[in-house]
């Protein structure tokens, strides 16, 4: 993936998460994530109680779409699909230097049995820049 998207991610702290229902619907929400550069994966966190929580728990693997950058005066956005998953116990280490260190005061929910850490896997996913002197820009992972 270009340096300049992976900058880009730097900036941002907020995103659309959707995910496949049980039932095949999607559903989508806006989320916090953070994300690890190298292999490339996004964390989040949500409560049990939430819809988005529903599939997650109930199987192994959710296919999922996350877009970043839905604010018109940046003129960035990033789309992507791949799949979301639970974050394992062998995981929470990561998941707690990478999620919790860029938002420290969710730490307090932390300990919450409630909450619940989860991660997506980008399978695809293109860049649209619409900044460039020279005009858009597209990257694409051309899957």
């Amino acid at each position: 993936m270009d340096q300049s998207i992976l900058d880009y991610l730097k900036t941002q702290r907020v995103c659309v998460l959707s995910v496949e229902m049980i039932d095949g619907a999607p559903h989508a929400a806006t989320v916090h994530f953070a994300h690890a550069e190298s292999p490339l994966v996004f964390f989040f966190e949500t409560n049990r109680d939430y819809r988005k929580a529903e599939p997650l728990l109930t199987r192994p693997s959710v296919r999922a779409s996350v877009v970043i950058g839905s604010n018109e005066g940046d003129m960035r956005t990033l789309q992507m699909d791949g799949a979301a998953r639970m974050v394992t116990p062998a995981e929470q280490d990561i998941f707690r230097d990478i999620y919790l260190g860029k938002f420290p005061a969710k730490e307090k929910n932390s300990t919450d049995p409630r909450v619940i850490p989860f991660m997506f896997t980008p399978a695809w996913w293109r860049f649209t820049d619409w900044t460039r002197p020279e005009g858009k820009r597209i990257f694409s992972s051309g899957n």
